[in-house]
């Protein structure tokens, strides 16, 4: 039997203690690790303003720090600039989605020679010319306004069928979607039906000189769908633009070169239009609604031989509206 002296550790009862030396080394690796982490923030790295990018201490490019607003708060509204990973600010590309005619039309699809369109799209308001065709080539016009989302351009007089584009400051192009077709201002129609859309001029109850509560009906009722764009029939002047509890929003159209007024009623809301505004055949004047004392969408519809309620009288205008749908 070996013996073993009193008080020696045997190797069961040996306890692994930690030592002020491994105390130390771990609370230092702890102090460096943290001071590795760390470092670039409290050494003021520089940040490159955008998503996907890295604090490089030698970047590739130079760093952009992000700008405020300009005091005139239309840094966003009115630029087309699109922001990049850097923060630089790269314009976008025009991109033409419609031409609508505004003036001296056929129709809002159909220009004459001397006309003024609108070209709306994207990214336009960096555009400087546009660039219509002719039988010799191409002819660049001069812009009349410009903005972000429309162009507005007087159509040359020598311009022909053809695509119009757009060019801006940086030399960027963009084609209509579609060939422009140019017609003589004689082709602009001299009167067209006020409802542009499906309408009904309903039964006896619509007709002029039906009975009303205290009057009879002193014009003709075209039902249509609320909103249904309503237009000059004829070149005309804007006499009254005002709203009446029983005609809602109207309408009263002095006919250039006539003794006859059109008057438009129930109108969804207030039209645009300003008295004493010419404003031509086919052009928008307001929407069909059901305003004023009115039990569905419709247009009233008055047509007066002299001054509307001033000494004029009205007829019936049933058959002139239907002479419009031949």
């Amino acid at each position: 039997m070996v013996s073993t002296m009193r008080g020696a550790p045997t190797r069961r009862g040996r306890k692994q203690t930690i030592t002020p030396a491994t105390l130390m080394l771990v609370v230092f690796g702890f102090l460096a690790l943290t001071f590795i982490v760390l470092m670039p923030a409290q050494a003021e790295a520089r940040v490159l303003d955008g998503a996907g990018t890295a604090s490089l201490e030698n970047s590739p490019v130079e760093p952009v720090e992000p700008t405020a607003p300009s005091s005139g708060g239309q840094g966003d509204v009115s630029s087309s600039a699109t922001s990049t990973g850097g923060g630089l600010g790269v314009p976008g590309l025009p991109v033409i989605s419609s031409v609508v005619c505004l003036r001296q039309c056929v129709s809002s699809s159909r220009p004459t020679r001397g006309a003024i369109i609108a070209i709306r799209g994207k990214n336009l308001d960096r555009v400087t010319r546009v660039i219509f065709r002719s039988k010799s080539g191409r002819i660049a016009t001069r812009l009349r306004t410009r903005s972000v989302g429309a162009v507005r351009v007087t159509v040359p007089k020598r311009t022909v069928r053809g695509y119009l584009s757009v060019v801006d400051s940086g030399g960027n192009r963009a084609r209509s979607p579609r060939e422009i077709s140019i017609f003589p201002i004689s082709a602009i129609p001299i009167q067209v039906f006020p409802v542009r859309g499906p309408i009904s001029f309903g039964s006896s109850g619509s007709r002029f000189g039906a009975g009303r509560p205290g009057h009879i009906h002193q014009g003709q009722d075209v039902s249509a769908s609320c909103g249904t764009t309503l237009v000059s029939i004829r070149k005309a002047r804007v006499v009254y633009n005002q709203w009446d509890d029983g005609g809602g929003n109207y309408l009263v159209l002095r006919n250039i070169g006539t003794n006859t007024n059109f008057v438009y009623m129930h109108m969804l809301r207030r039209s645009p239009l300003k008295v004493g505004q010419v404003v031509g055949a086919g052009a928008r004047i307001g929407r069909v609604g059901n305003t004023g004392r009115s039990y569905g969408c419709h247009l009233h519809f008055e047509y007066w031989i002299g001054p509307w309620q001033t000494g004029g009288k009205p007829i019936d205008p049933l058959p002139f509206l239907r002479s419009l749908l031949k």
